[in-house]
């Protein structure tokens, strides 16, 4: 079971005009949007972890084992410059997609085929002719909002929906407030957890903490 802790100051950066950090991203695609579609489907989805899945980007090795063909989508968010992008895995319709809230260029979708290629081959699959393409969908129009797009993008697929959603500054706003709210709504009880390092000691008062 994968657990993601999550800091009152990671969540406040969902604020407007903000980058969303990798520990949102984590919790809220990982543990809120897959954990919904395996509840509520036959098929399974698998989400790779933003740290493993920008190490697969760059061609470094990952930890990650599992079996791709007992999935109908494999999701990973990517970080490349501090910019967040979508990588979707569908074993059963033999096809890739890869998704830039800036638009996609040929490289990266080449880039994208290549190394989701190599992962799935160490995998016991051989993806060569399998597709790698994108889909319409709205633009980042800020330099900061990659990180709403990209889960905005991932709960569309998830749904089964088109990456259709308006895009004006106060909408993306409305699905920054959407993701935090939804974050805290289901968060767990952090009563006994240190406020500055979220271990559990015992102490209640939180002012020696030693980190």
């Amino acid at each position: 079971m994968y657990v993601q802790i999550v800091f009152f100051a990671d969540i406040s950066n969902t604020a407007p005009q903000r980058q969303i950090e990798s520990e949102v991203i984590n919790a809220y695609y990982l543990t809120l949007l897959v954990r919904k579609f395996n509840k509520e489907n036959a098929d399974r989805a698998f989400a790779v972890d933003t740290f493993e899945m920008t190490s697969i980007w760059e061609r470094k090795k990952t930890k990650i084992k599992i079996d791709p063909g007992i999935y109908k989508y494999i999701v990973g968010v990517v970080n490349e410059s501090q910019h967040w992008m979508l990588v979707v895995i569908i074993p059963g319709e033999r096809r890739r997609l890869f998704v830039d809230p800036l638009g996609e260029r040929k490289g990266k979708i080449k880039h994208c085929q290549d190394i989701t290629r190599s992962f799935m081959r160490h995998r016991g699959l051989n993806p060569s002719r399998w597709a790698c393409d994108t889909l319409p969908h709205p633009l980042q129009q800020d330099a900061t909002s990659c990180g709403a797009y990209v889960l905005k993008f991932a709960e569309c697929i998830l749904g089964g929906f088109p990456l259709a959603f308006a895009n004006s500054a106060s909408s993306v706003n409305t699905i920054r407030q959407q993701i935090a709210v939804s974050l805290l709504e289901n968060t767990d009880d952090l009563t006994d957890l240190c406020h500055l390092c979220g271990e559990q000691d015992g102490d209640t008062h939180w002012i020696d903490c030693d980190i």
